[in-house]
């Protein structure tokens, strides 16, 4: 047997709610030279294929090390998903009658095999190779069609034989494999590619696509984007220099009337967070102007309490809020009055557990994945604007970094993190991904972060980045998410494929973050 590692995780949940795991092979995304096959067993859900699915991993592990592997043995979920149409377009991952048809699709699609092979243990024997579309809905199929969500084709394989000659036959099926020369498939080189991009080039793919528009009532989804317009414009040379057309853009919110209709939730101060940097580039009074307006929103409160408009049971997207604009204002007033209003907050919400990790509020006991990512965008903004010297620095460090290592103990293979973080079959989503691998590049960056955390966030650049296509498009972005009164509210919110406001504002954010760390590395 092979002495090449292997790890089983979840990556996906069945239609009550149980695991869906899978096997990938330590070296399964190394850059070497290797062909990639995903085993794939118990489509029918029914048909107790284990035996037949292990005697098939033991020909895989002896194989020599020029191939690796993904598996999954779905048999026993009782979920026909040999007889779900593929691919299906929408129901990510809140259909509950067949959820395992998109988990497995988004895993096999994103893990990008080079060919997928489907074991189905019965007579009679045969084979039958899809290399293109043969439009018979099956999973095959579709995956060699290319259509559907997916960042390219898969050709597959589907091997019918009685349970008890399986070893032979995956012998010969992968020695035919070998001699036949096998090349990558599209979705696997289109999934290198991307990883090949800098943070720079992804940064200058999501700066043509995101940021151009603030809709009203203005949104910081929007608003981050066209902050991290202005960020890559001082990165890239090339890049036009935005702030003209930003003016225009935004403009309507000096007037009294514009701010006054945009100015009742932490989500609407902080779509203004990009008025520090428009000061900063057209030196414009109005907008430190505008930028004291927004801060000056967050009313005095006693201790203990939240500020108007902040939720009064403290939730984690308030944290990000108040720390950005009010943090931003202390930046250009050293006015201390701010700092203590967001320290305060993130001090006094309580909602930090012994893991480390933070429910969603007070009142809402769940580890949602993008409620722990502004959490740690609170901090790393919060931190940002902080004098060395202040009484709560060292503390705020403190509770920010046992965050992050409670978060990177959660981190998945791929370099996710999930839509619950204590469960891990829930999808792997990328706006929280976004949000935390910002905050650790901002923190090791500036110094409150030392080194342990640097394996940790070149893995998440790593998962983000094959998630974003050329077009800005990306994959499983969490829809807008208020408190939420169950677990199972978590799990079956839908995730947004392609264009998205929310998830491309964090990925601008974290590219041209990324691309600042390694710049100030470079340069030591």
């Amino acid at each position: 047997m092979s002495d090449r590692t292997f790890t089983t995780y979840p990556f996906g949940l069945t239609s009550n709610e149980k695991t869906l795991n899978g096997l990938v092979c330590g070296d399964f995304q190394a850059t070497d030279s290797i062909y990639r096959i995903a085993l794939i067993s118990g489509l029918s859900g029914k048909i107790n294929s284990k035996k037949a699915h292990e005697e098939a991993l033991n020909v895989f592990l002896k194989a020599s090390e020029e191939l690796s592997f993904i598996a999954a043995d779905l048999s026993g979920t009782n979920a026909s998903l040999a007889e779900f149409p593929y691919p299906a377009n929408d129901g990510y991952f809140f259909d509950k009658t067949c959820p395992e048809s998109r988990y497995l699709w988004r895993w096999i699609t994103m893990e990008a095999p080079d060919i997928v092979l489907e074991l189905n243990p019965g007579s009679p024997r045969s084979i039958k190779c899809y290399t293109g579309d043969s439009n018979d809905g099956s999973l095959l199929s579709a995956l060699a069609s290319g259509r559907g969500q997916t960042p390219g084709p898969i050709p597959g394989i589907r091997l019918t034989c009685p349970a008890e000659t399986v070893g032979k036959e995956v012998e010969a099926v992968i020695d035919k494999m070998r001699s036949d020369s096998p090349r990558p498939s599209d979705a696997r080189y289109e999934l290198d590619r991307r990883s090949e991009r800098s943070p720079l080039d992804t940064a200058r793919i999501l700066g043509t696509i995101y940021g151009y528009k603030l809709d009203e009532p203005v949104n910081y989804v929007q608003g981050v984007a066209i902050s991290g317009r202005m960020r890559l414009s001082k990165l890239d040379a090339d890049y036009p220099d935005p702030a003209d057309s930003i003016v225009k853009l935004v403009e309507f919110l000096t007037t009294e009337a514009g701010f006054a209709g945009n100015d009742k939730t932490g989500p609407n101060l902080a779509a203004m967070c990009w008025a520090e940097e428009l000061l900063e580039s057209t030196g414009g009074e109005i907008w430190k102007h505008l930028l004291l307006k927004a801060a000056n929103t967050y009313s005095q409160f006693k201790n203990g309490t939240a500020p108007y408009p902040c939720h009064p049971d403290f939730g984690c997207e308030d944290m990000f809020f108040i720390s950005a604009m009010c943090g931003r204002a202390y930046k250009i007033t050293g006015d201390e009055q701010y700092l203590n209003t967001y320290s305060n907050f993130l001090l006094e919400a309580s909602i930090q557990q012994n893991d480390g990790l933070f429910w969603h509020c007070r009142s809402t006991p769940y580890f949602w994945g993008r409620g722990n990512g502004f959490a740690a965008l609170a901090f790393a903004e919060g931190l940002t604007y902080m004098p060395e010297q202040h009484s709560s620095r060292d503390q705020l460090i403190a509770m920010h970094a046992h965050h992050l290592d409670g978060l990177s103990k959660l981190q998945q293979p791929s370099g996710m993190w999930t839509q619950l973080l204590d469960f891990p079959g829930t999808y792997q989503e990328m706006s929280a991904t976004c949000m935390i691998g910002y905050a650790m590049a901002r923190g090791i960056r500036k110094g409150w972060l030392d080194q342990r955390f640097v394996s940790v966030l070149e893995k998440a650049w790593e998962g983000v980045n094959r998630r974003i296509s050329n077009q800005g498009g990306l994959v499983d972005v969490c829809t807008g998410t208020g408190f939420q009164e169950s677990r199972e509210d978590y799990i079956y919110r839908a995730a947004e494929y392609g264009y998205d406001d929310r998830g491309g504002s964090m990925a601008i954010w974290f590219a041209t973050e990324m691309e600042r760390l390694q710049r100030s590395t470079s340069n030591r």
